[in-house]
């Protein structure tokens, strides 16, 4: 009897042995799938994305992808100006990136490119001094990438969400130049903002001395004109005149048209 026990005893602890190591394995099978990469499903063609819009520095960002073999064998992002021209192929907007930033497009668009080609998916490490436009690759990649994995190669459009700006060509006579921002969200202004810079970059609505001789002599200071102009232009889309701001909403109409029509 206690020769059965012990034999019994013995093939119960053989199994909860061998039950441990089937719970053990189970994780390992899943970390692997975990770790697949997003070209396993992608079906072979080529796709293109692009955003709606220039973004507020005039450029257009894009995408295009080859798919072989279910795998990403060649990325082409770059941007766009309206007239088709490459920002790669801008000298100018190379040098003044590269002296701000320590690099310009030249050397931070082959990085991204080669990055999707070597992660096999959307997500890529950031490059340092471009990191907007790694934000926009990224986007466009992982629209790209569901596209590919069904196989639809139709064109991808993106809304672009920026801020425009425009600025008067001169300063006044009292040394302010006059701006207007625009700012866009899925399609729709979010916010329109009225400021005046001075030379050294100050702004005119947090100039105190100037905006309390401003609400003493028009019964407004300046800060509440530029406040009151973007509130009233969100509500109605129109610009009205600020009662003792007059010239500031005159600059204000002419630059506010000129900021949305600059989102080509």
């Amino acid at each position: 009897m206690k020769k059965v026990l012990t034999l019994t005893i013995a093939a119960a602890m053989s199994l909860s042995v061998l039950a441990g190591c089937s719970k053990t394995a189970a994780p390992a099978a899943n970390s692997n799938s975990n770790n697949t990469t997003a070209s396993a499903n992608l079906k072979d063609g080529k796709y293109s994305a692009a955003f709606d819009h220039i973004d507020g520095k005039g450029w257009k960002p894009f995408l295009e992808i080859e798919v072989k073999g279910g795998k990403i064998e060649k990325a082409n992002f770059n941007y766009k100006s309206p007239d088709g021209k490459l920002k790669t192929d801008d000298a100018n907007y190379e040098k003044s990136m590269k002296a701000k930033n320590g690099l310009g497009p030249v050397e931070y668009v082959p990085k991204i490119n080669e990055a999707f080609v070597k992660k096999q998916a959307a997500e890529i490490d950031t490059v340092t001094g471009a990191t907007h436009s790694v934000e926009n690759a990224k986007q466009l990649a992982k629209a790209l990438l569901e596209k590919a994995a069904k196989g639809d190669t139709s064109e991808t459009i993106l809304q672009m969400n920026d801020t425009y700006t425009a600025t008067a060509k001169d300063f006044d006579e009292r040394g302010w130049k006059p701006q207007v921002s625009v700012t866009y969200k899925d399609g729709k202004i979010t916010s329109v903002v009225y400021e005046e810079l001075n030379k050294e970059g100050k702004k005119k609505t947090e100039d105190t001395q100037y905006n309390t001789q401003m609400k003493a002599a028009s019964k407004v200071s300046m800060k509440e004109a530029a406040e009151t102009l973007g509130k009233k232009y969100m509500e109605t889309g129109k610009v009205d005149t600020v009662a003792g701001a007059t010239t500031t909403s005159k600059n204000f109409a002419d630059l506010v048209q000129k900021a949305i029509d600059s989102r080509k």
